[in-house]
């Protein structure tokens, strides 16, 4: 905001960022660049948890 204050807009919740969770979304991206940036995201944060793709 002007203020310095942040807005943030999150219909689904922020659990899966504050958890660490890749969830794969079918409509945004299809399998193979959902697997790449999981296997490149987990080299960076062993942590996460990768969701299967449906």
């Amino acid at each position: 905001e002007a203020d310095g204050r942040w807005r943030i807009y999150a219909p689904h919740g922020l659990s899966d960022v504050f958890g660490m969770v890749l969830r794969p979304n079918p409509v945004l991206a299809p399998r193979q660049v959902y697997e790449a940036k999981a296997e490149r995201w987990l080299q960076q944060w062993p942590e996460l948890t990768v969701l299967p793709w449906p």
